[in-house]
């Protein structure tokens, strides 16, 4: 329980977590296409939404990831990437109960196949519990602030 209290353990989480998703949202803004059509191919949003949410994502995963790296609020950000990862898991998890074999279109565009959605589901999970510690760890440490 130690480890997780530790300075260090905190940092480099925070910059793992920070990373990923910055790197998530530039991979994702060098093909809007490909995003938007991994999108529709959930089958959840309305077409007119696809390109919206597509437009949307990328930006928001990286200002977010910028955020939690920086420090300015920072729980704000951990809080959006929690829900985030929260909607990637719930639309993943419907798509498998409705038989439907994405890719999630995370880091790119890539085959639909039914254990990359597994494997997109265990890295959500493994991503919401670390966002979920990582919001949880800084609402016990004040903001920092330069006066």
């Amino acid at each position: 329980m130690k480890l997780l209290r530790h300075r260090f353990f905190s940092t480099g989480l925070r910059w793992l977590i920070a990373g990923i998703f910055i790197y998530a949202g530039a991979m994702k803004m060098g093909s809007p296409q490909d995003l938007s059509a991994s999108i529709a191919s959930f089958a959840i949003l309305p077409n007119v939404a696809v390109d919206l949410v597509a437009a949307v994502l990328p930006p928001f995963e990286i200002i977010a990831g910028v955020s939690v790296i920086v420090g300015v609020q920072s729980r704000a950000a951990w809080l959006a990437l929690t829900g985030l990862i929260f909607i990637f898991l719930v639309a993943l998890g419907s798509t498998i109960a409705r038989g439907i074999i994405v890719d999630c279109g995370c880091f790119g565009t890539g085959s639909p196949s039914f254990w990359k959605t597994w494997a997109a589901i265990g890295r959500d999970i493994l991503l919401l519990s670390s966002c979920g510690w990582g919001y949880w760890r800084d609402s016990f440490e004040p903001e920092v602030s330069n006066d």
